[in-house]
């Protein structure tokens, strides 16, 4: 069947065989089921769900996990949280700091259009930055204190430091002092290294909410969570919100280290076979211009995504737009021409790469969703 581009709202659904590849693919029965999922055990859990949508960066997605419970969203930048208010999702965390004027003017712009805009810190100057921002701008900033819990990238290294910027924060005009974050991107593992690293992650956000409670502050939030550990948060002290990004879709990454399944894996890239001439290899139109060069962290560690049709071949190598399928090993035999689906080792890097996505259920294109988030790195 000849590939034909989508039209801008298709009036006809196709079949995803008359897509042109390289393509991604979201299968919107599979994402709809792990959004439900993880809003369903927070509820039991008695956690806030607030997703940090760097994963997908599509307004859609992130109105359907509102939809279904979660109080609010998390971004790295603000020009993700622009994307996302302009879609009218307002509650807003700003995990990452901001130090430059300009950032927190356009935080402070939105903030005065009707948002609710937290941000993570782990600086005075960070502090003096957003309240110099809300002080300009009429508003008001709520900030929580970032720890470090030992993934050793961001936040305060001591409670006393915890205590003490926390402190300064109330002194500052525009802002106050909203709770802790932290992010603990150490624990991947499973078994016992995770449980070592849960303990040690208490001990902590323990000393941490002690030190700020002894100086008479009040601690209403303390966020953290990442995806492994994400239905784990019984067993984090304090915690009141997680911020889980790849939970709707999932990826390789979290396929081999046993935190999703097969059939959790939402979103894949359809490619198709261009060459099979060297002997014991097939070539596919998906190279790191598609799938992104980041390596398979968890598992045997080796290739750059799983071909769902033939687990047995290993996609050893990307240029920019091949990838090197070892097919040696294999008893599949491979035609120049078929289609495969491949899940990517990383689904947020791979999802910046594209403009847009393909939603497809039970086989059919029922949408195409812009990634409107797209290069949203400032």
């Amino acid at each position: 069947m000849p590939s034909r581009a989508p039209q801008d709202s298709p009036g006809i659904t196709m079949h995803i065989s008359e897509l042109d590849t390289p393509a991604l693919i979201l299968d919107l029965d599979i994402m709809e089921r792990n959004i439900a999922s993880m809003a369903s055990y927070c509820k039991q859990a008695g956690v806030n769900l607030r997703p940090h949508i760097k994963t997908h960066k599509i307004p859609a997605i992130a109105a359907l996990q509102i939809e279904s419970g979660a109080v609010g969203i998390t971004s790295a930048k603000h020009s993700e949280a622009a994307v996302m208010a302009a879609a009218g999702i307002r509650d807003i965390l700003i995990a990452y700091p901001i130090v430059a004027p300009a950032k927190a003017d356009a935080l402070a712009r939105l903030v005065a259009d009707g948002a609710s805009i937290a941000v993570s810190l782990d600086s005075e100057i960070a502090a003096q930055c957003l309240s110099a921002s809300a002080v300009r701008h009429g508003i008001h900033f709520r900030l929580l204190v970032e720890i470090d819990v030992g993934f050793g990238r961001c936040g305060v290294a001591t409670p006393q430091l915890a205590a003490d910027l926390a402190l300064k924060i109330e002194q500052l005009p525009g802002v106050s002092f909203g709770g802790l974050m932290y992010y603990p991107g150490h624990i991947f593992a499973q078994g016992d290294d995770q449980e070592k690293k849960i303990v040690e992650v208490n001990a902590r956000v323990d000393a941490a909410y002690d030190a700020l409670t002894a100086a008479g502050l009040t601690v209403q939030t303390v966020s953290g969570g990442n995806s492994p550990t994400a239905r784990r948060a019984t067993d984090f002290h304090h915690l009141t919100e997680i911020r889980p990004g790849m939970y709707p879709l999932n990826d390789r990454n979290l396929l081999e280290a046993g935190y999703a399944r097969l059939d959790d894996c939402a979103l894949r890239v359809l490619t198709t076979v261009v060459s099979t001439a060297v002997a014991g290899r097939a070539v596919l139109d998906c190279g790191s211009k598609t799938l992104s060069s980041d390596r398979l962290l968890t598992g045997n560690t080796i290739g750059f995504g799983l071909v769902v049709e033939d687990p047995d071949a290993t996609l050893f190598g990307l240029s920019e737009e091949h990838g090197q399928l070892d097919i040696a090993h294999t008893t599949k035999q491979y035609k120049i021409g078929e289609r495969l689906s491949v899940i990517p080792n990383h689904v947020c890097t791979t999802i910046n790469m594209h403009n847009s996505l393909y939603t497809v259920r039970n086989g059919l294109v029922e949408d195409v969703w812009k990634i409107a988030g797209r290069g949203c790195v400032r």
